[in-house]
C-alpha cells in the first residue's frame, strides 16, 4: 500500500516550490534583471521534491521525511540569509511570506518524523494495491 498521506503532503510542497520559484522569477523580471529558468535554486527545489514524490513507492517513510528535512534546513538557511540582505518593499514582502512557509514545512517534516519515531507509520505494507 502507498503512503497516501506522505504522498499528499510532499506533493502539495512540490508545487508549493514551484509556485515559490515562478513568483521569484516574476519579481527579478520585474525589478530589471532576467531570470533563469533552469538550475536556479527555486528549480532544484521543485526538482528535490519531485524526485522525492516519485520515490514514495520505493523507499522508506521515515528515509524520504529525513531527505526532506535536510533539504528544508538548506531552503531555511537560503532564505534566513536573503531575509537578511538589504531589500526592501514587495521583494522583502515576497521573500518574508515564502520564508515562512518553508519554515512551516519544515516544522511539519519534524513532526512527521516524530510521529514515525518507531518506523511503523510511513512504512510500505507487503500487500500491493
Amino acid at each position: 500500500m502507498r503512503n497516501t498521506e506522505l504522498e499528499t503532503v510532499l506533493t502539495r510542497y512540490a508545487k508549493q516550490r514551484g509556485q515559490f520559484a515562478k513568483a521569484l522569477q516574476a519579481e527579478v523580471k520585474r525589478l530589471g534583471g532576467a531570470a533563469e529558468d533552469s538550475g536556479s535554486g527555486g528549480g532544484t527545489l521543485l526538482r528535490g521534491w519531485m524526485d522525492l514524490k516519485s520515490s514514495l513507492t520505493r523507499g522508506s517513510g521515515a528515509a524520504i521525511i529525513a531527505t526532506c528535512e535536510t533539504g528544508e534546513e538548506v531552503a531555511v538557511a537560503a532564505f534566513d540569509w536573503v531575509v537578511n540582505l538589504d531589500i526592501s518593499g514587495q521583494t522583502r514582502s515576497l521573500v518574508e511570506k515564502q520564508a515562512k512557509s518553508i519554515k512551516e514545512a519544515h516544522a511539519r517534516l519534524l513532526r512527521l518524523k516524530a510521529e514515525d519515531s518507531d518506523g511503523a507509520r510511513f512504512q510500505k505494507s507487503d500487500h500491493a494495491r
